[in-house]
């Protein structure tokens, strides 16, 4: 049986524990070969900005799998890696033609319409919502910082648009009430496992790879491409630090469950409602015609804290003899009836320590 020609596109540990699976499952090995791997530039990171590999790189070469480093203005690898020499000339093309299917799982850039036919069965993108909900960067982080119930994969075929092409397959599961985002990636990453592998092992899409099922020889049933509801589409985009910001009075309220004004809802969750529904919404008093737990802000403080989890984190700003500290938050509960509690913060260039002893020290709540 001819292995499937795969390149695949991914970035960070979560792509990478994904790539990790598809190198070292017994069966998929045998049907797809991994011919090389593209993924982003060395980042500097930590306090020393020490110029650190991505997480997809750092698994491709534990594998001896080829890296490719995509540039700083789209998705063709870059000349300036070294002997990844791969860039939108004939080299790249000629790869490409080569290729029987691209994969994408969180890449983090716009790969150039141009190539996106050049793989005989195109791009497939690994998306860890139901789209067409939460298209753009963090949508796991979303999922929790609003609240969902539920989360799920989508795989679809990419086009020249953000998440927008058509859906491939698509499966749900229930969020837990304690889950944080790291947990969810990992249920989830295991589902698009199982997804990718019925795909490729069993499932006939018009236009797309066909392999027989191996396990019990059974025929390959026929799955539908299904076009998005681009009417039902909503947006994210990337974290950045300042998201977990929660300023000190709505903190102190959330740890007495008292109600919050929509302006005191943190920036994150505002500014999406805001962006997403603004043709129905006359002021910013409206968001709380969208299920925002205004009035139960213990459990709002307690989403944003699980899906910033573990970056960029939550955090508050208080006052030290005067001078304003950044105060990070490190583990948050909630118990029965809403009960909030801190359990361990990390003052601004301390240790982190549980709260009940910072506390005790410092006299702040």
């Amino acid at each position: 049986m001819k292995k499937i020609n795969l390149v695949y596109f991914g970035t960070p540990n979560f792509s990478a524990q994904f790539l990790e699976k598809l190198l070292t499952d017994t069966l998929m090995s045998r049907l797809i070969g991994v011919k090389l791997v593209v993924t982003q530039p060395d980042k500097p990171v930590g306090k020393k900005q020490t110029l650190t590999k991505s997480a997809v790189r750092e698994a491709a070469e534990k594998y001896h799998i080829t890296v490719a480093v995509g540039d700083a203005g789209g998705g063709v690898p870059d000349t300036r890696a070294g002997n990844e020499h791969w860039r939108g000339g004939e080299p790249w093309q000629n790869l490409l033609q080569q290729i029987d299917l691209a994969l994408v799982c969180a890449y983090g850039k716009i790969i150039p319409k141009a190539i996106l036919n050049i793989p005989k069965y195109g791009f497939w993108n690994i998306h860890f919502s139901l789209l067409p909900k939460y298209r753009g960067a963090a949508p796991l982080a979303y999922s929790l910082l609003l609240g969902d119930k539920k989360a799920g994969v989508t795989i679809f075929q990419m086009d020249e648009k953000i998440d927008h092409g058509p859906i491939i397959a698509q499966e749900e599961m229930k969020i837990s009430p304690t889950d944080k985002r790291s947990d969810l990636e990992t249920k989830l990453n295991n589902l698009a496992f199982k997804m990718f592998k019925q795909l490729i092992t069993g499932v006939e899409v018009a236009g797309l790879p066909t392999v027989p099922i191996l396990s019990g020889g059974g025929k390959p049933r026929q799955a539908q491409l299904l076009i998005q509801n681009n009417k039902q589409a909503t947006y994210t985009r990337h974290l950045t630090k300042s998201d977990g910001l929660i300023p000190f009075s709505t903190l102190k309220k959330a740890l007495k469950n008292e109600p919050l004004t929509p302006e005191e809802l943190p920036k994150i969750i505002r500014e999406y409602y805001l962006k997403n529904h603004k043709s129905q919404m006359t002021n910013n008093k409206s968001i709380s015609n969208f299920k925002v737990q205004i009035s139960n802000s213990s459990e709002t403080v307690f989403n944003l804290f699980r899906g910033l989890s573990p970056w960029p984190g939550v955090w508050t700003v208080i006052k030290i003899n005067g001078v304003d500290k950044r105060l990070k938050i490190t583990n948050l509960t909630i118990a029965q009836y809403n009960n909030l509690t801190i359990e361990s913060v990390q003052l601004e260039g301390k240790k982190e320590v549980d709260f009940k002893t910072f506390n005790e020290a410092y006299k702040i709540f």
